[in-house]
């Protein structure tokens, strides 16, 4: 398998390329020129996106205590005849269920 495969890549090898490679390493080094100002470009708005996150989560707990807060009952007040007391006559003649 391994001498078929050398064969393979020697014969591969004398074929001519399929593209002129002449400006490969000019392309290439313009691709992490582009790749380096998008990482800069990407480190300078970090902060801003950090404090927008921040931002949306303050919001977030703010808005949600505040309907949480909302959404919190008294409790009913308490008299002898209403359910919450035990003392209806209704749970006091269940005898001790």
């Amino acid at each position: 398998m391994n001498e078929r495969l050398d064969q393979l890549f020697a014969g591969l090898a004398g074929w001519p390329t399929d593209r002129d490679l002449g400006d490969f390493e000019v392309e290439l080094i313009r691709g992490i020129r582009r790749l380096r100002v998008q990482n800069i470009a990407a480190a300078t708005l970090a902060p801003i996106r950090f404090a927008s996150v921040g931002l949306a989560l303050a919001i977030g707990v703010t808005v949600g205590s505040v309907v949480a807060m909302e959404n919190i009952t008294a409790p009913p007040p308490l008299s002898p005849f209403s359910v919450a007391a035990n003392l209806a006559p209704s749970s006091l003649l269940e005898g001790g269920r």
